[in-house]
């Protein structure tokens, strides 16, 4: 995010699969942050949110989402574009791989994913506690990133 002209934050995951829902928790608990910076709840389907995003016309995408990560509950790393396909639990019909390239492709935006390790993504709508902590993190972070 460092540079970054106009940026995007995009939340990705299934509400309904606990922790799977952590980019969607940490879009709401963000909100909209500057006229610069535009929020994203994309759910399960960020390819519907293409549009929106193309005319914002960002010099920087960052996807948040959950992801197999190989790490304890919680843990965070950011990830780059071409690294994306390797990670696992992906519940999105269109790949985020493909989703990051069309953006990387389309608007010359620098697109990273920062994911989070889950501790599950079974039904239910309740947090873990260690991505709770997590998502209170990193909302923290990122409003003291762009200030």
């Amino acid at each position: 995010m460092h540079g970054y002209r106009r940026l995007v934050v995009a939340g990705v995951g299934n509400i309904l699969k606990t922790d799977d829902g952590l980019g969607v928790e940490i879009i709401r608990r963000l909100g909209p942050l500057s006229k610069n910076v535009l929020t994203v709840d994309c759910g399960t389907v960020p390819e519907s949110y293409l549009g929106p995003i193309v005319k914002f016309g960002p010099s920087h995408v960052l996807i948040v989402d959950a992801a197999d990560i190989a790490s304890t509950p919680g843990e965070t790393r950011l990830v780059q574009p071409e690294e994306i396909s390797g990670l696992g639990l992906s519940t999105h019909a269109l790949p985020l791989s493909v989703f990051a390239e069309y953006l990387k492709n389309r608007i010359g935006a620098d697109v990273a994913l920062l994911a989070i390790q889950p501790k599950t993504i079974d039904f239910g709508d309740a947090l873990s506690p260690e991505v709770q902590e997590a998502i209170d993190w990193l909302c923290s972070l990122i409003r003291n990133l762009l200030k």
